[in-house]
């Protein structure tokens, strides 16, 4: 009886390393050819074949997954990261990228289950920790991202770009501590520091205020400046909140909401901010942007010169006024705005490189006003690559073709990258019948992203 037994179990052993032997060794050379495959598509159906023909290599599920990853097969990935889930064979850089395809897949509620999920297994990934900060910071959960950001930039403290977002998390709660995590991104990073230097200031002004609302707005228009809208916008709504009669709030919440593409209730906001106080320059002149945003000429006109007759030392608002002016065709009154605010900052290279770029798009005073501008302009600038370009330009526009091509080519020398400077001395060699070198300048200035120098190519070089 007892070989019997033995009998059978040795023949369906050998059935049984008949059936599996051979499936096993096809799981192995699909494994194999994984490694060698020509694309990522076909290496990750390789991974995942070999993954259901090998039972204790269920790690190939991942590999299987991030294989799709790479070739933004972000369902396919997925499924095959539930797999290495199921298998129990997930990596902490698994869980990580099994994340990522369900934020690359519009699914970032899913991917921060499973970023959360993550934190909770053993030795997770120190990545989790940015990749939520930015998930709570882009549903407004500010708190909660710079807690996230806190203990990722604990293990990289050497990090710039983490060390400047978690700085800019902490101006609305922790201004101190913000300004530390900036300057140290600074340090890191000498490209962040005229950022930095911006929220610095703005930080060090609203320090010294009283009132806790306008130190709201003062940090949010730090944050504005630095194009960080959302965070500008979160402090706005707070300091509307903390005081509902500070006119300056609503103006500059009405200002992010449409910096930040979502205008609805911008125009309440304004009308609020005018009821509670008429007579303040910063609300007439963010009421004149709106108007001229929905191209209500007229009536950004009548704001802006409520809010020059105001404050009106202030060149800002003579520039607006000049652009109001050429907006309704008035280019006497406009070129007298734009005068006024060179002559209220004379200093200031801008003001001079504005009234020369309004001489050159409205091809008045060229000669006599615009060119005389755009020198002063590079004078104060110290040759600087936009007020030379300017220069160049309207030396062109004279028909002064050598001296303008002398100035473009010096824009060029101080900064290659400027679109600008090559679409205009395309422009010119294209008036000069230098075509070769019009045609070269154009399509460096096409890409570099000048929307004009496209038009022109499709012109001139069909």
């Amino acid at each position: 009886m007892s070989r019997n037994i033995v009998r059978i179990s040795l023949i369906l052993f050998a059935i049984l390393l008949a059936i599996f032997v051979p499936f096993i060794l096809s799981g192995y050379s699909e494994l194999k050819k994984a490694t060698t495959a020509s694309s990522y598509v076909e290496a990750a159906e390789h991974y995942r074949n070999a993954a259901q023909r090998i039972p204790w290599r269920a790690d190939l599920y991942e590999l299987s997954g991030h294989a799709f990853y790479y070739a933004k097969d972000y369902a396919q990935a997925d499924a095959a990261y539930q797999q290495a889930f199921y298998h129990h064979a997930f990596s902490p850089q698994g869980w990580v990228a099994w994340g990522d395809v369900n934020y690359l897949n519009k699914d970032p509620q899913r991917a921060t289950e499973i970023w959360e999920k993550a934190l909770e297994q053993q030795n997770p990934s120190d990545q989790l920790y940015s990749r939520l900060a930015e998930i709570y910071q882009s549903n407004g959960e500010f708190s909660k991202a710079a807690d996230y950001l806190q203990k990722y930039v604990s293990v990289h403290s050497d990090d710039a770009a983490a060390l400047y977002r978690l700085g800019l998390l902490l101006t609305l709660s922790d201004p101190d501590k913000a300004l530390s995590e900036l300057i140290s991104a600074s340090q890191l990073n000498p490209e962040l520091d005229p950022a930095v230097q911006t929220l610095r200031t703005a930080l060090n002004l609203a320090s010294i205020n009283d009132s806790a609302s306008a130190r709201l707005v003062i940090t949010g228009r730090g944050l504005g400046l630095v194009n960080e809208w959302q965070l500008a916008r979160a402090a706005f709504e707070e300091a509307a909140k903390t005081d509902e009669k500070n006119a300056e709030a609503w103006a500059w919440l009405a200002e992010a909401q449409q910096q930040l593409k979502v205008p609805e209730g911008a125009d309440a906001e304004l009308d609020q901010a005018l009821r509670l106080n008429p007579d303040l320059s910063t609300v007439r002149g963010l009421r004149g942007l709106y108007f001229q945003r929905v191209g209500n000429f007229r009536q950004a006109l009548t704001e802006f010169q409520a809010a020059a007759a105001l404050e009106p030392k202030n060149p800002t608002w003579f520039v607006s006024l000049g652009e109001s002016y050429a907006k309704l065709g008035d280019l006497i009154k406009a070129l007298e705005a734009y005068q006024t605010a060179t002559n209220l900052a004379p200093e200031d290279p801008s003001y001079w490189r504005l009234l020369a770029i309004f001489c050159g798009q409205n091809n008045v005073n060229v000669k006599d006003v615009g060119v005389p501008a755009a020198q002063k302009a590079v004078v104060l600038s110290k040759e600087d690559a936009k007020s030379l370009d300017v220069l160049g330009w309207l030396l062109f526009m004279d028909a002064r073709y050598e001296e303008a091509e002398r100035i473009l080519t010096h824009a060029l020398e101080v900064d290659a990258q400027n679109a600008s400077a090559h679409l205009h001395l395309g422009m010119l060699y294209l008036q000069t019948n230098e075509r070769a070198s019009a045609y070269d300048h154009l399509i460096k200035a096409r890409e570099l992203g000048n929307s004009d120098a496209a038009m022109i190519l499709k012109q001139y070089f069909p």
